[in-house]
């Protein structure tokens, strides 16, 4: 009696098996049909195309989702100096890049205004701050007080409306950086800034590049996490990886940890034992803890330096309007790098 039970349960579980194996093939037919079945039109707007996603940003797919998407927004500090020859670059450099009639392109001032009067109506994308070391020899060149993080003039008493006076000691080596980045990330924070930018005044950046490669490549706000970049350099003494600094940028979030989470302290114990600004920028940004996503740009760069003289500034600035990117230069400057090392040098 058992026995017979077992067979018969044995033969209608076969049956449920062979049911269900049928509903699944029949299924697969009949989709396999209704593919080959389409026209030509059809079909082409059910398959993802893999030369679609080349061509389009991840990024302005994801945006499509959203209504009024934000686009992805910048700080960029122009580094200048006090003295006349640094003032009369910042009049041809207003000139030139900062003087285009593109309203994506604006003073913090203005970014400011007009995020306080409509956030989703702001129309300007990147602002731009000239930054500028105003202390006097009683102020740290690494703002590590309670003092003011910036002043309304420098030490002469000199004021011009798109510069930005840090309250400390002017240098380029030994603080002047992360004292920016503290003030990017506060701006950041308070008005929904993505990435902060650090630049030189003998940098001429390509306006017809900069957008779309800020647009293309960029996640906005909240994907933008630990994300660092420009044109990499190594480290043998450091060994690590690291961003020119004619031209580096980092996501707030970044800017945050290297300005506030570390202290001026922590950042000098970091320090290479000859201050390297650059080096020592890479380093502050890989000593956090969790992953950094390094985005290298020298395989098609938006900008070019140095162009010290107001004709090399003006000739390269016309050069780069008329094509856009920058072609690709070597990416490693090995000679140079090969020549401190076989000589024991700092790097």
């Amino acid at each position: 009696m058992n026995s017979s039970v077992a067979r018969s349960s044995g033969r209608k579980m076969s049956g449920k098996k062979l049911a269900h194996l049928a509903i699944a093939l029949t299924t697969f037919l009949l989709m396999y049909y209704s593919n080959f079945s389409a026209k030509p039109e059809q079909l082409g707007t059910k398959r993802r195309s893999l030369e679609t996603l080349s061509n389009d940003s991840i990024y302005d797919s994801a945006r499509s989702l959203f209504v009024d998407p934000q686009k992805t927004s910048m700080l960029i500090g122009i580094f200048s100096t006090t003295g006349s020859k640094y003032s009369h670059r910042r009049d041809y450099i207003r000139d030139t890049f900062l003087g285009q009639d593109e309203p994506r392109l604006c003073t913090i001032q203005e970014f400011i205004r007009q995020t306080e009067e409509s956030p989703q109506k702001r129309v300007c994308q990147v602002a731009y701050t000239f930054v500028i070391g105003a202390g006097g020899h009683d102020r740290p060149t690494d703002h590590d007080d309670n003092e003011p993080l910036t002043v309304d003039n420098d030490q002469f008493g000199n004021s011009e409306d798109d510069c930005t006076y840090l309250n400390v000691m002017e240098n380029m080596e030994d603080g002047k950086s992360p004292t920016y980045l503290k003030f990017g990330a506060n701006i950041a924070n308070q008005y929904g800034i993505d990435y902060i930018l650090k630049t030189d005044d003998d940098s001429v950046i390509s306006f017809n590049a900069v957008f779309d490669w800020i647009d293309s490549e960029l996640p906005p706000s909240p994907y933008n996490r630990r994300i660092y970049g420009g044109a990499p350099r190594l480290s043998r003494v450091k060994n690590t990886i690291y961003s020119a600094g004619e031209f580096y940028f980092m996501s707030a979030d970044l800017a945050d940890y290297v300005g506030n989470v570390l202290t001026a302290g922590d950042r000098l114990s970091l320090m290479n034992s000859r201050p390297i600004e650059d080096l020592d920028m890479g380093t502050f940004v890989f000593s956090n803890p969790r992953p950094i996503k390094f985005v290298s740009m020298d395989q098609k760069k938006i900008w070019s330096h140095p162009k010290k003289t107001e004709d090399e500034y003006r000739t390269e600035w016309d050069a780069t309007t008329k094509s856009g990117w920058i072609p690709r230069k070597q990416v490693f400057q090995w000679n140079f790098y090969c020549k401190h090392i076989l000589n024991g040098g700092c790097f």
